[in-house]
């Protein structure tokens, strides 16, 4: 054989080798890329107004019924502070949906922005709402329905959870706000009343201007009789730095939760950031996939 057809031999087996090379490497960067997801706007009536809301779902989600993780947020928040954890979630075949409260904040596009009208109990009644209509579309499985909820959002949600166990599957709680109770007795302690009755029409509390009802419709609620009642699932994450609820309050909460466990963040304060989503995020990945 002379050299120009041993040259033309190696040539040809050289590129069919790089082809088949590329192509491999072609098929395993494919099948790395994350899971295409979309967000839409999602608004829900309730009682005369419009919960403003965003659904974030993987691209083809209306052909199958999926599991759906509803967050709700927490007090003077809104729902944008929450997409890192939508599109987490939804990467990985979740439909999420995440509404701002009706008065939640002053920036709420649910409307009532005074927040004179808000409490936990028609927080507790706009989520029922949201639960109802979602488990009437197609896509969502209703029997794999998840709440999450953040600070005060966590309180609203463990209330629902209570009230209405058929309807929740699982229960993730972020440095849920059991402190509340306790604030607002110490609020209604100092207004120097003797009856809710009484309390002014317009209070402060927490460094922010409310409604009466706020602190009307949380002196109702025995905590510890509510949490009792939970049959879902539940996962708390606190952090051990938290200064608006302290971390006590999440080791008792989980006393009281019939079947809960506590993942801590070493140092985690009241509010998401790098340090608490790389415990949290990974945690919540856990405790859905049992």
């Amino acid at each position: 054989m002379n050299t120009f057809k041993k040259y033309l031999i190696l040539l040809i087996a050289t590129s069919c080798l790089f082809f088949l090379s590329a192509c491999r490497s072609k098929k395993a960067t494919v099948s790395h890329h994350p899971n295409k997801v979309i967000t839409k706007t999602y608004h829900i009536a309730h009682q005369g107004q419009r919960l403003y809301g965003k659904l974030t779902a993987p691209a083809n989600y209306t052909k199958r019924q999926l599991p759906l993780v509803i967050i709700a947020h927490g007090f003077n928040n809104t729902l944008e502070m929450y997409e890192d954890y939508a599109l987490h979630l939804a990467r990985q075949g979740y439909l999420v949906y995440r509404f701002d409260f009706f008065g939640g904040s002053r920036h709420s596009k649910s409307g009532g922005q005074d927040m004179l009208k808000m409490s936990i109990l028609t927080e507790e009644d706009d989520l029922k709402t949201v639960v109802s209509a979602l488990k009437q579309e197609k896509f969502v499985d209703p029997k794999k329905i998840t709440l999450l909820g953040a600070s005060q959002g966590g309180v609203v949600a463990s209330l629902y959870a209570a009230d209405h166990p058929q309807d929740v599957a699982r229960l993730i709680l972020l440095f849920p706000a059991y402190v509340l109770f306790d604030d607002v007795k110490e609020t209604y302690a100092k207004l120097h009343v003797n009856d809710p009755a009484k309390i002014p029409p317009v209070i402060t509390h927490r460094n922010a201007r409310l409604g009466a009802l706020y602190l009307q419709d949380a002196l109702k609620i025995d905590l510890e009789q509510k949490l009792t009642q939970v049959k879902a699932k539940t996962l708390i994450i606190h952090g051990t730095a938290d200064q608006v609820v302290p971390y006590t309050y999440a080791t008792k909460a989980t006393t009281m939760l019939k079947n809960a466990q506590l993942v801590t963040v070493p140092d985690g304060e009241h509010y998401l950031n790098a340090r608490f989503d790389r415990i949290a995020l990974p945690a919540i990945d856990r405790f859905l996939q049992k």
